[in-house]
């Protein structure tokens, strides 16, 4: 190893693949902290602001807007100068302006750091896809998009938990888990130089290069389709898992900030139970079924939370919808991630990641004001309709948009 690679990279590189994935796995979960941690606190930050239920979703959907704005350019630039100094300027980004939210004293300052926030959170949710995208092939993929999306879960699922038990003593202390970001960028920094060896074409040319390869190839109604069921699964399960279940523990069944937290977390638990088996399941039943099964169970578990009569038959109900979505996301980040192929990858897995954060933009102010004006049943009542034709329409509506030569699973 030379004197300069050595001062460049005092901590080595990553070879193996299993340590990259561990590293893809260890960035994105930073990722999902964005949410989890601050949804069991967000009606004590109603009261710390002075503000109505209806507007605190803000808090959650600011962190996904930027998004909206930046996913598909942090995807381009992934493509263009290489994965790796995009982490690790997402990772720096995430983790200070996370902990700002610490010192935060006025509704529109949290609102601020959050969106600054969420342009890291593209990031390293996005950009983590991709690098498994680079690292691995086929089934192996969707395998490794199973144990990914395990790790982003989990820790999902611990959040909310500890972020509870933090508030308990200080509203705004969960922020300081943010800090974490600081060893994890030191880990990150040993994934290898990745810089393109071609030269990228400008933001629009690459875009409309991709989108030729797609028509070409016959993917392109199949990416579209992904894209779309995506949103629908996400704008109704974060507007109403992550935002209306902590008013609705709250407001219904009088359920303390520090229990709210274990209850939330019965979403991310199936989707770990899903995510962790996914390759099982479609050795099993095949992709096909799992994608049916999947919105089957989403209608299934809003039902059931529509009709929660405690505490517990809500965690249930949210169980079950987070089954359905741990079996439906992985197979849709794995499509992503192949179809643009490595020359367009970081765009197509951002793009894709775009419709993530617009749902989330969308859904969590939906969802709260849904809930003020209509009641605490009608949003999970609407999920189940909306996921119940999804089971039921979406392999005829594939069937009529799509080449039959380009269908990819």
């Amino acid at each position: 190893m030379s004197l300069a690679t050595r001062l460049s990279r005092p901590l080595g590189t990553a070879t193996r693949p299993s340590e990259r994935l561990a590293i893809a796995i260890a960035v994105g979960a930073m990722g999902t902290l964005g949410f989890s941690v601050t949804a069991p606190i967000l009606p004590d930050l109603a009261d710390a602001f002075g503000v109505s239920l209806g507007s605190i979703g803000l808090v959650q959907g600011s962190i996904s807007f930027a998004g909206v704005l930046f996913s598909a350019l942090i995807g381009y630039m992934a493509d263009r100068i290489g994965r790796r100094r995009v982490i690790l300027t997402a990772l720096g980004l995430f983790s200070v302006f996370g902990v700002a939210g610490f010192f935060a004293r006025s509704f529109w300052a949290l609102v601020a750091v959050r969106f600054i926030q969420g342009i890291g959170t593209s990031g390293i949710l996005g950009v983590g896809i991709v690098l498994i995208g680079d690292t691995f092939d086929g089934a192996a993929r969707t395998r490794a998009m199973g144990i990914n999306m395990t790790g982003l879960q989990m820790t999902s699922l611990l959040g909310p938990m500890i972020a509870g038990f933090l508030a308990v003593n200080g509203t705004f202390r969960p922020f300081l888990i943010f800090l974490i970001g600081i060893p994890l960028a030191a880990w990150a920094s040993r994934m290898p130089a990745d810089r393109p060896e071609v030269t990228i074409d400008r933001p629009l040319r690459h875009l409309r290069a991709a989108l030729a390869t797609m028509r070409r190839e016959h993917t392109l109604a199949d990416y579209a389709g992904v894209l779309a069921a995506t949103f629908v699964a996400t704008y109704l399960l974060h507007g109403l898992g992550l935002t209306v279940v902590p008013l609705l523990l709250d407001e219904e069944f009088g359920v303390e900030v520090a229990a709210r937290g274990v209850f939330i977390a019965a979403f991310q638990l199936g989707i770990v139970l899903a995510a962790i088996r996914i390759g099982m399941l479609i050795e099993w039943i095949g992709k096909v079924n799992v994608v049916t099964a999947a919105f089957a169970l989403m209608a299934v578990g809003s039902a059931v939370t529509a009709l929660a009569t405690s505490a517990v038959s809500v965690a249930a109900g949210l169980a079950v919808c987070g089954f359905g979505f741990g079996a439906f996301v992985p197979q849709a980040q794995a499509y992503a991630a192949t179809v643009g192929g490595q020359h367009y990858r970081g765009l197509t897995v951002l793009v894709w990641v775009t419709i993530i954060r617009f749902s989330q933009v969308t859904g969590p102010p939906a969802g709260s004001m849904l809930y003020d004006a209509a009641g605490p049943t009608v949003p999970f009542w609407s999920a189940a309709a909306i996921t119940g034709v999804l089971a039921v329409a979406w392999i005829p509506v594939r069937r009529a948009v799509s080449n039959p030569a380009g269908a990819a699973g």
